[in-house]
Protein backbone atom coordinates (compact mmCIF):
# COMPACT_ATOMS: atom_id res chain seq x y z
CA UNK A 1 0.00 0.00 0.00
CA UNK A 2 1.34 3.54 -0.60
CA UNK A 3 1.75 5.52 2.07
CA UNK A 4 0.01 8.39 1.65
CA UNK A 5 -3.00 6.06 1.85
CA UNK A 6 -1.97 4.40 5.32
CA UNK A 7 -2.00 7.92 6.15
CA UNK A 8 -5.38 8.99 5.18
CA UNK A 9 -7.92 10.76 7.93
CA UNK A 10 -4.67 11.28 10.18
CA UNK A 11 -3.33 14.58 11.22
CA UNK A 12 0.18 14.73 11.29
CA UNK A 13 3.39 17.10 10.39
CA UNK A 14 6.33 16.28 8.45
CA UNK A 15 6.92 15.31 4.60
CA UNK A 16 5.54 12.44 2.91
CA UNK A 17 4.83 11.12 -0.38
CA UNK A 18 3.21 7.46 -2.17
CA UNK A 19 6.42 5.23 -1.33
CA UNK A 20 5.69 1.68 -1.18
CA UNK A 21 5.13 0.14 2.32
CA UNK A 22 5.04 -3.46 2.59
CA UNK A 23 4.67 -3.67 6.20
CA UNK A 24 4.01 -2.13 9.53
CA UNK A 25 5.16 -2.60 12.64
CA UNK A 26 5.69 -0.69 16.05
CA UNK A 27 8.39 -3.71 17.28
CA UNK A 28 11.72 -3.06 15.66
CA UNK A 29 13.01 -6.13 16.05
CA UNK A 30 10.14 -6.85 13.44
CA UNK A 31 11.45 -3.96 11.32
CA UNK A 32 12.41 -5.53 7.28
CA UNK A 33 12.90 -3.37 3.82
CA UNK A 34 9.60 -1.61 3.14
CA UNK A 35 8.43 -1.32 6.84
CA UNK A 36 6.11 1.95 8.37
CA UNK A 37 7.76 1.40 11.89
CA UNK A 38 5.41 3.15 14.22
CA UNK A 39 7.32 4.51 17.68
CA UNK A 40 5.47 4.06 20.55
CA UNK A 41 5.96 4.36 24.37
CA UNK A 42 5.75 0.75 26.12
CA UNK A 43 6.02 -0.79 29.34
CA UNK A 44 9.55 -1.39 29.76
CA UNK A 45 11.18 0.47 26.47
CA UNK A 46 10.41 3.63 24.41
CA UNK A 47 10.19 2.73 20.38
CA UNK A 48 12.01 6.52 19.90
CA UNK A 49 14.85 5.00 21.18
CA UNK A 50 14.85 2.46 18.20
CA UNK A 51 14.03 4.57 15.35
CA UNK A 52 17.74 4.66 13.72
CA UNK A 53 18.02 0.89 14.55
CA UNK A 54 14.45 1.09 12.24
CA UNK A 55 16.00 2.38 9.44
CA UNK A 56 19.10 0.64 9.47
CA UNK A 57 16.87 -2.82 9.06
CA UNK A 58 14.72 -1.11 6.44
CA UNK A 59 12.28 0.95 7.83
CA UNK A 60 10.92 2.97 4.98
CA UNK A 61 9.01 5.56 6.83
CA UNK A 62 8.79 5.95 10.69
CA UNK A 63 5.30 7.38 12.65
CA UNK A 64 6.88 9.30 15.80
CA UNK A 65 5.45 12.01 18.57
CA UNK A 66 7.70 14.43 17.99
CA UNK A 67 11.06 13.07 19.87
CA UNK A 68 11.89 11.73 16.53
CA UNK A 69 15.52 12.18 15.50
CA UNK A 70 16.47 14.58 12.47
CA UNK A 71 16.83 12.69 9.80
CA UNK A 72 16.51 12.93 5.70
CA UNK A 73 16.79 9.49 5.03
CA UNK A 74 13.14 8.28 5.28
CA UNK A 75 9.96 10.59 5.97
CA UNK A 76 9.58 11.22 9.55
CA UNK A 77 5.44 11.36 10.36
CA UNK A 78 4.63 13.34 13.44
CA UNK A 79 1.75 12.78 15.25
CA UNK A 80 0.68 13.54 18.52
CA UNK A 81 -0.35 10.01 19.84
CA UNK A 82 1.55 7.47 17.89
CA UNK A 83 -0.44 4.85 19.90
CA UNK A 84 -3.59 6.41 18.87
CA UNK A 85 -2.73 6.84 15.31
CA UNK A 86 -1.13 3.20 14.77
CA UNK A 87 -5.14 2.16 15.56
CA UNK A 88 -6.29 3.97 12.55
CA UNK A 89 -3.11 3.13 10.04
CA UNK A 90 -3.83 -0.66 10.99
CA UNK A 91 -7.07 0.05 9.67
CA UNK A 92 -5.92 1.83 6.75
CA UNK A 93 -3.81 -0.82 6.07
CA UNK A 94 -5.71 -3.92 6.09
CA UNK A 95 -8.61 -2.26 4.73
CA UNK A 96 -10.47 -1.91 7.63
CA UNK A 97 -12.22 -5.94 7.72
CA UNK A 98 -14.24 -4.87 10.87
CA UNK A 99 -16.59 -3.03 8.15
CA UNK A 100 -17.88 -6.47 6.81
CA UNK A 101 -17.74 -8.40 9.93
CA UNK A 102 -20.43 -8.42 12.43
CA UNK A 103 -18.06 -8.10 15.77
CA UNK A 104 -19.65 -8.88 19.22
CA UNK A 105 -17.04 -6.63 21.77
CA UNK A 106 -17.34 -8.67 25.36
CA UNK A 107 -16.13 -6.74 28.21
CA UNK A 108 -16.36 -6.59 31.95
CA UNK A 109 -14.19 -7.80 34.99
CA UNK A 110 -15.28 -11.36 34.83
CA UNK A 111 -17.24 -13.32 32.45
CA UNK A 112 -15.76 -12.65 29.37
CA UNK A 113 -13.73 -15.50 28.22
CA UNK A 114 -16.81 -17.76 28.95
CA UNK A 115 -19.79 -15.44 27.20
CA UNK A 116 -17.17 -15.74 24.40
CA UNK A 117 -17.18 -19.12 23.98
CA UNK A 118 -20.70 -19.76 24.33
CA UNK A 119 -21.86 -17.25 21.67
CA UNK A 120 -19.12 -18.34 19.15
CA UNK A 121 -20.84 -22.48 19.98
CA UNK A 122 -24.38 -20.68 19.36
CA UNK A 123 -23.35 -19.39 16.14
CA UNK A 124 -21.37 -22.43 15.30
CA UNK A 125 -24.66 -24.54 16.05
CA UNK A 126 -26.48 -22.78 13.84
CA UNK A 127 -24.64 -22.99 10.90
CA UNK A 128 -22.86 -19.61 11.05
CA UNK A 129 -19.30 -18.81 10.43
CA UNK A 130 -17.70 -17.13 13.31
CA UNK A 131 -13.90 -17.21 15.17
CA UNK A 132 -13.54 -16.13 18.17
CA UNK A 133 -10.69 -14.21 19.88
CA UNK A 134 -9.72 -13.26 23.50
CA UNK A 135 -7.81 -15.08 26.47
CA UNK A 136 -7.93 -18.57 24.75
CA UNK A 137 -6.21 -16.72 21.65
CA UNK A 138 -7.65 -16.63 18.62
CA UNK A 139 -10.40 -19.44 17.82
CA UNK A 140 -11.27 -20.93 14.06
CA UNK A 141 -12.22 -23.69 12.50
CA UNK A 142 -8.07 -24.65 11.86
CA UNK A 143 -7.56 -24.45 15.52
CA UNK A 144 -6.24 -22.11 18.32
CA UNK A 145 -3.37 -19.75 17.86
CA UNK A 146 -2.59 -17.76 21.48
CA UNK A 147 -2.36 -13.60 20.91
CA UNK A 148 -0.63 -13.54 24.48
CA UNK A 149 -3.30 -10.63 25.06
CA UNK A 150 -7.12 -10.50 26.28
CA UNK A 151 -6.89 -8.17 23.51
CA UNK A 152 -4.11 -7.86 21.02
CA UNK A 153 -2.56 -4.51 19.79
CA UNK A 154 -4.03 -3.07 16.80
CA UNK A 155 -1.72 -4.12 14.26
CA UNK A 156 -2.27 -7.73 15.46
CA UNK A 157 -5.73 -7.41 15.97
CA UNK A 158 -6.69 -5.54 12.50
CA UNK A 159 -4.26 -7.93 10.80
CA UNK A 160 -6.51 -11.21 12.94
CA UNK A 161 -9.71 -9.41 11.54
CA UNK A 162 -8.42 -9.15 7.64
CA UNK A 163 -7.57 -13.10 7.86
CA UNK A 164 -10.92 -13.87 9.48
CA UNK A 165 -12.32 -12.20 6.75
CA UNK A 166 -10.43 -13.47 4.18
CA UNK A 167 -11.83 -16.81 5.26
CA UNK A 168 -14.99 -16.10 4.85
CA UNK A 169 -16.14 -15.53 8.30
CA UNK A 170 -18.97 -13.20 9.19
CA UNK A 171 -19.30 -12.99 12.97
CA UNK A 172 -16.35 -12.31 15.60
CA UNK A 173 -17.11 -13.09 19.37
CA UNK A 174 -13.83 -11.16 21.21
CA UNK A 175 -13.34 -10.15 24.27
CA UNK A 176 -12.14 -6.68 25.01
CA UNK A 177 -10.06 -5.42 27.75
CA UNK A 178 -10.31 -2.05 29.57
CA UNK A 179 -6.59 -2.00 28.63
CA UNK A 180 -7.53 -2.57 25.05
CA UNK A 181 -10.09 0.21 25.57
CA UNK A 182 -7.98 2.70 27.03
CA UNK A 183 -4.59 2.02 24.69
CA UNK A 184 -6.52 2.41 21.68
CA UNK A 185 -6.23 -0.93 20.45
CA UNK A 186 -10.03 -0.60 19.62
CA UNK A 187 -10.61 2.21 18.02
CA UNK A 188 -10.91 1.67 14.38
CA UNK A 189 -13.06 -1.82 15.46
CA UNK A 190 -16.31 -1.56 13.84
CA UNK A 191 -18.23 -3.13 17.48
CA UNK A 192 -21.84 -4.14 15.90
CA UNK A 193 -22.96 -6.00 19.16
CA UNK A 194 -21.07 -4.38 22.94
CA UNK A 195 -21.81 -6.65 25.80
CA UNK A 196 -21.66 -5.93 29.67
CA UNK A 197 -21.05 -8.44 31.50
CA UNK A 198 -20.36 -6.78 35.44
CA UNK A 199 -17.25 -3.91 37.09
CA UNK A 200 -15.30 -5.53 39.65
CA UNK A 201 -11.95 -4.75 41.44
CA UNK A 202 -9.15 -5.53 39.10
CA UNK A 203 -6.79 -3.69 37.13
CA UNK A 204 -6.17 -0.94 39.75
CA UNK A 205 -2.23 -0.67 39.66
CA UNK A 206 -3.08 0.65 35.69
CA UNK A 207 -6.32 2.49 36.20
CA UNK A 208 -6.06 3.73 39.67
CA UNK A 209 -9.38 3.97 40.44
CA UNK A 210 -12.50 2.20 39.84
CA UNK A 211 -14.70 5.46 38.34
CA UNK A 212 -11.16 5.40 35.75
CA UNK A 213 -11.57 1.50 35.42
CA UNK A 214 -15.33 2.11 34.29
CA UNK A 215 -14.86 4.95 32.42
CA UNK A 216 -12.32 2.61 30.18
CA UNK A 217 -14.63 0.05 29.62
CA UNK A 218 -17.44 2.99 29.00
CA UNK A 219 -15.81 4.09 25.82
CA UNK A 220 -16.61 0.90 23.76
CA UNK A 221 -20.33 1.62 24.23
CA UNK A 222 -20.04 5.57 24.02
CA UNK A 223 -17.99 4.14 20.39
CA UNK A 224 -21.01 2.07 19.21
CA UNK A 225 -22.49 3.53 16.27
CA UNK A 226 -26.79 4.50 15.96
CA UNK A 227 -27.30 0.81 14.64
CA UNK A 228 -25.15 -0.65 17.21
CA UNK A 229 -26.93 -2.35 20.31
CA UNK A 230 -25.23 -2.35 24.32
CA UNK A 231 -26.00 -5.56 25.97
CA UNK A 232 -26.32 -4.64 29.53
CA UNK A 233 -26.03 -7.05 33.04
CA UNK A 234 -29.18 -4.70 34.31
CA UNK A 235 -28.17 -6.04 37.85
CA UNK A 236 -24.98 -4.39 37.73
CA UNK A 237 -24.60 -1.10 39.66
CA UNK A 238 -22.45 0.35 36.56
CA UNK A 239 -25.49 -0.37 34.05
CA UNK A 240 -27.56 2.92 34.49
CA UNK A 241 -24.14 4.73 34.04
CA UNK A 242 -24.04 2.72 30.24
CA UNK A 243 -27.56 3.46 29.71
CA UNK A 244 -27.26 7.31 30.19
CA UNK A 245 -24.05 7.60 27.74
CA UNK A 246 -25.35 5.69 25.09
CA UNK A 247 -26.83 6.60 21.80
CA UNK A 248 -27.66 3.52 20.52
CA UNK A 249 -30.47 1.02 21.31
CA UNK A 250 -29.58 -1.24 23.80
CA UNK A 251 -30.92 -5.09 25.72
CA UNK A 252 -31.00 -5.62 29.46
CA UNK A 253 -30.73 -8.97 30.94
CA UNK A 254 -30.47 -10.16 34.53
CA UNK A 255 -32.77 -11.51 37.39
CA UNK A 256 -34.12 -8.43 38.04
CA UNK A 257 -38.22 -8.44 36.92
CA UNK A 258 -36.99 -5.14 34.62
CA UNK A 259 -34.87 -6.89 32.30
CA UNK A 260 -35.53 -7.65 28.77
CA UNK A 261 -34.03 -10.92 29.26
CA UNK A 262 -34.53 -12.50 32.98
CA UNK A 263 -34.69 -15.51 35.00
CA UNK A 264 -37.44 -16.15 36.50
CA UNK A 265 -36.70 -19.58 38.70
CA UNK A 266 -33.25 -21.72 38.82
CA UNK A 267 -31.60 -24.49 40.21
CA UNK A 268 -27.56 -25.23 40.44
CA UNK A 269 -25.80 -28.65 41.73
CA UNK A 270 -22.32 -29.49 41.27
CA UNK A 271 -23.02 -30.79 37.60
CA UNK A 272 -24.94 -29.37 35.77
CA UNK A 273 -27.52 -25.79 36.12
CA UNK A 274 -31.03 -24.99 35.19
CA UNK A 275 -33.05 -22.04 34.80
CA UNK A 276 -36.01 -20.55 33.61
CA UNK A 277 -35.85 -17.29 31.28
CA UNK A 278 -38.93 -14.77 30.57
CA UNK A 279 -38.48 -12.80 27.12
CA UNK A 280 -41.36 -10.70 25.52
CA UNK A 281 -43.64 -12.49 28.31
CA UNK A 282 -42.92 -16.27 27.56
CA UNK A 283 -41.28 -18.56 29.35
CA UNK A 284 -38.23 -21.11 28.47
CA UNK A 285 -36.76 -23.47 30.30
CA UNK A 286 -33.22 -24.90 29.73
CA UNK A 287 -30.44 -26.76 30.84
CA UNK A 288 -26.75 -26.46 31.46
CA UNK A 289 -23.58 -28.09 32.14
CA UNK A 290 -22.09 -25.03 33.39
CA UNK A 291 -22.43 -24.63 37.05
CA UNK A 292 -23.05 -21.64 39.08
CA UNK A 293 -24.92 -18.34 39.53
CA UNK A 294 -22.22 -16.39 37.96
CA UNK A 295 -22.61 -18.85 34.72
CA UNK A 296 -26.49 -17.62 34.81
CA UNK A 297 -25.17 -14.27 34.13
CA UNK A 298 -22.59 -15.66 31.11
CA UNK A 299 -25.55 -17.81 29.40
CA UNK A 300 -28.23 -14.88 29.89
CA UNK A 301 -25.64 -12.64 28.03
CA UNK A 302 -25.00 -14.96 25.48
CA UNK A 303 -28.31 -15.67 24.57
CA UNK A 304 -29.39 -11.83 24.54
CA UNK A 305 -26.39 -11.50 21.97
CA UNK A 306 -28.13 -13.79 20.15
CA UNK A 307 -31.57 -12.99 20.14
CA UNK A 308 -30.12 -9.48 18.73
CA UNK A 309 -28.67 -11.51 15.89
CA UNK A 310 -31.64 -12.98 15.06
CA UNK A 311 -31.45 -16.46 16.41
CA UNK A 312 -34.48 -18.44 17.08
CA UNK A 313 -34.75 -18.95 20.93
CA UNK A 314 -35.22 -22.51 20.99
CA UNK A 315 -32.37 -23.05 18.46
CA UNK A 316 -30.30 -20.95 21.44
CA UNK A 317 -31.19 -23.00 24.26
CA UNK A 318 -30.67 -26.31 22.01
CA UNK A 319 -26.96 -25.42 21.88
CA UNK A 320 -27.12 -24.11 25.49
CA UNK A 321 -27.89 -27.78 26.67
CA UNK A 322 -24.93 -29.30 24.64
CA UNK A 323 -22.30 -26.77 25.32
CA UNK A 324 -19.42 -28.63 28.16
CA UNK A 325 -17.25 -25.89 29.38
CA UNK A 326 -14.75 -23.89 28.48
CA UNK A 327 -11.56 -25.05 28.88
CA UNK A 328 -9.43 -23.60 32.11
CA UNK A 329 -12.50 -22.41 33.57
CA UNK A 330 -14.28 -24.39 36.35
CA UNK A 331 -12.71 -27.09 34.57
CA UNK A 332 -13.12 -30.22 37.15
CA UNK A 333 -11.11 -33.87 37.25
CA UNK A 334 -12.06 -36.23 39.48
CA UNK A 335 -9.52 -38.24 41.51
CA UNK A 336 -11.36 -41.52 42.28
CA UNK A 337 -8.14 -42.86 44.52
CA UNK A 338 -8.99 -40.23 47.22
CA UNK A 339 -12.66 -39.39 46.75
CA UNK A 340 -11.97 -36.26 45.77
CA UNK A 341 -12.41 -33.59 43.09
CA UNK A 342 -9.87 -31.19 41.47
CA UNK A 343 -11.38 -28.05 39.96
CA UNK A 344 -8.62 -25.82 37.85
CA UNK A 345 -9.91 -22.02 36.81
CA UNK A 346 -8.02 -18.60 35.69
CA UNK A 347 -9.66 -16.83 38.46
CA UNK A 348 -7.62 -13.96 39.50
CA UNK A 349 -10.10 -10.95 40.89
CA UNK A 350 -11.55 -11.30 43.87
CA UNK A 351 -14.96 -10.88 42.49
CA UNK A 352 -13.49 -13.84 40.05
CA UNK A 353 -12.81 -16.07 43.79
CA UNK A 354 -16.07 -14.38 45.21
CA UNK A 355 -17.99 -16.53 42.61
CA UNK A 356 -16.27 -19.63 42.22
CA UNK A 357 -15.79 -20.13 46.44
CA UNK A 358 -19.55 -19.27 47.09
CA UNK A 359 -20.86 -21.75 44.36
CA UNK A 360 -18.57 -24.56 44.90
CA UNK A 361 -19.19 -24.25 48.63
CA UNK A 362 -22.87 -24.55 48.23
CA UNK A 363 -22.29 -27.96 46.48
CA UNK A 364 -19.53 -29.16 48.82
CA UNK A 365 -21.81 -31.43 51.39
CA UNK A 366 -19.02 -33.50 53.26
CA UNK A 367 -16.04 -32.60 51.57
CA UNK A 368 -13.18 -29.93 52.50
CA UNK A 369 -11.74 -27.64 50.30
CA UNK A 370 -8.83 -27.15 49.48
CA UNK A 371 -7.34 -24.07 47.89
CA UNK A 372 -4.06 -23.63 46.10
CA UNK A 373 -2.88 -20.03 44.51
CA UNK A 374 -1.27 -17.11 44.30
CA UNK A 375 -1.30 -14.16 42.66
CA UNK A 376 0.52 -12.11 39.89
CA UNK A 377 4.04 -10.54 40.51
CA UNK A 378 4.13 -6.51 38.70
CA UNK A 379 0.25 -6.22 38.84
CA UNK A 380 -2.31 -4.71 41.24
CA UNK A 381 -1.02 -5.53 44.71
CA UNK A 382 -3.63 -4.20 46.65
CA UNK A 383 -6.09 -7.49 45.37
CA UNK A 384 -3.91 -9.74 46.86
CA UNK A 385 -5.19 -9.95 50.54
CA UNK A 386 -8.52 -9.34 49.81
CA UNK A 387 -8.32 -12.74 47.76
CA UNK A 388 -6.60 -14.03 50.70
CA UNK A 389 -9.49 -13.13 52.74
CA UNK A 390 -11.95 -14.79 50.91
CA UNK A 391 -9.78 -18.30 50.45
CA UNK A 392 -9.58 -17.80 54.14
CA UNK A 393 -13.46 -17.75 54.63
CA UNK A 394 -14.41 -20.54 52.93
CA UNK A 395 -11.48 -23.01 52.30
CA UNK A 396 -10.60 -25.71 55.47
CA UNK A 397 -6.80 -25.46 54.64
CA UNK A 398 -4.98 -22.82 51.66
CA UNK A 399 -1.59 -23.71 50.10
CA UNK A 400 0.37 -20.26 48.74
CA UNK A 401 2.32 -20.81 46.22
CA UNK A 402 3.52 -18.75 42.83
CA UNK A 403 1.63 -17.43 40.03
CA UNK A 404 3.63 -15.67 37.46
CA UNK A 405 6.11 -13.40 39.99
CA UNK A 406 7.54 -11.88 36.80
CA UNK A 407 10.48 -9.46 38.14
CA UNK A 408 8.59 -9.08 41.22
CA UNK A 409 9.77 -10.77 44.39
CA UNK A 410 7.87 -14.16 45.26
CA UNK A 411 8.12 -12.92 48.72
CA UNK A 412 7.12 -10.00 49.12
CA UNK A 413 4.04 -11.38 46.91
CA UNK A 414 3.45 -13.86 49.39
CA UNK A 415 3.44 -11.55 52.35
CA UNK A 416 0.60 -9.21 50.48
CA UNK A 417 -1.40 -12.48 50.07
CA UNK A 418 -0.93 -13.29 53.98
CA UNK A 419 -1.98 -9.63 54.90
CA UNK A 420 -5.04 -10.64 54.13
CA UNK A 421 -5.19 -13.60 56.48
CA UNK A 422 -6.62 -13.62 59.86
CA UNK A 423 -5.70 -17.52 61.13
CA UNK A 424 -2.83 -19.49 60.51
CA UNK A 425 -4.34 -21.78 58.25
CA UNK A 426 -1.86 -22.02 55.12
CA UNK A 427 1.08 -23.55 54.34
CA UNK A 428 3.56 -21.39 51.92
CA UNK A 429 5.23 -23.93 48.99
CA UNK A 430 6.57 -21.61 46.15
CA UNK A 431 7.04 -24.44 43.82
CA UNK A 432 3.59 -24.61 42.62
CA UNK A 433 4.37 -28.06 41.16
CA UNK A 434 5.00 -29.41 44.55
CA UNK A 435 2.44 -27.66 46.22
CA UNK A 436 -0.57 -28.96 43.86
CA UNK A 437 1.39 -32.37 44.37
CA UNK A 438 1.37 -32.32 48.19
CA UNK A 439 -2.13 -30.85 48.04
CA UNK A 440 -3.70 -33.34 46.48
CA UNK A 441 -1.62 -36.49 47.88
CA UNK A 442 -2.17 -35.74 51.57
CA UNK A 443 -6.28 -34.77 51.43
CA UNK A 444 -8.82 -37.00 50.77
CA UNK A 445 -12.04 -36.52 50.56
CA UNK A 446 -11.51 -32.93 48.94
CA UNK A 447 -12.26 -30.42 46.35
CA UNK A 448 -8.85 -28.62 45.37
CA UNK A 449 -9.61 -25.28 43.86
CA UNK A 450 -6.39 -24.41 42.14
CA UNK A 451 -6.62 -20.68 41.00
CA UNK A 452 -4.86 -18.60 38.32
CA UNK A 453 -3.88 -19.89 35.99
CA UNK A 454 -6.98 -22.20 33.70
CA UNK A 455 -4.74 -23.75 31.07
CA UNK A 456 -1.83 -21.72 31.27
CA UNK A 457 1.44 -23.84 29.56
CA UNK A 458 3.99 -21.42 31.62
CA UNK A 459 5.44 -19.90 34.68
CA UNK A 460 6.54 -16.42 33.98
CA UNK A 461 9.69 -16.35 35.98
CA UNK A 462 11.83 -12.76 35.47
CA UNK A 463 11.85 -12.56 31.98
CA UNK A 464 11.77 -16.24 31.48
CA UNK A 465 8.67 -18.53 30.12
CA UNK A 466 9.31 -21.81 32.34
CA UNK A 467 6.78 -24.43 31.12
CA UNK A 468 4.05 -25.54 33.64
CA UNK A 469 0.56 -26.69 33.61
CA UNK A 470 -2.25 -27.10 36.43
CA UNK A 471 -3.85 -29.32 34.21
CA UNK A 472 -0.94 -31.65 33.20
CA UNK A 473 -0.04 -32.05 36.91
CA UNK A 474 -3.54 -33.12 37.49
CA UNK A 475 -3.87 -35.51 34.64
CA UNK A 476 -0.53 -37.14 35.63
CA UNK A 477 -0.94 -37.91 38.89
CA UNK A 478 -5.07 -39.06 38.36
CA UNK A 479 -3.04 -41.47 35.79
CA UNK A 480 -0.63 -42.35 38.39
CA UNK A 481 -2.90 -43.06 41.45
Amino acid sequence: MKLNEILKNIAFNGKHDNRDISSITHDSRKVKKGTLFIAISGEESDGHDFIFSAIKSGATAIVANGRAPSTDEVPIIQVENPRKVMSKIAANFYQNPSNELDIVGITGTNGKTTTTQIIDYILKYNNLSSSSLGTLGFISSSGIISTGFTTPESIELQQILKTIKDGGCNYVPMEISSHALEMSRVDDVNVKYAIFTNLGTDHLDFHQNIENYFNAKLKLFKNLNKDGTAIINNDDIYSKKIIKNISCKYFTYGFKKKSDLMITNYTLNINCSSAIIKYKNTEFKFKTHLIGKFNLYNILASISCCINIGIDMKIILQAIGSFKNVPGRLEKYNIPSSNSIAIIDYAHSPDAYENIFKTIYEFKKNKKIITIFGCGGNRDNSKRPIMASISEKYSDFIYITNDNPRNEDPDKIIKDIKNGFRKNNYKIIKNRKIAIQEAISTNKNSIFLILGKGIEEFQIVKDKRIPHSDIKIIRDYINES
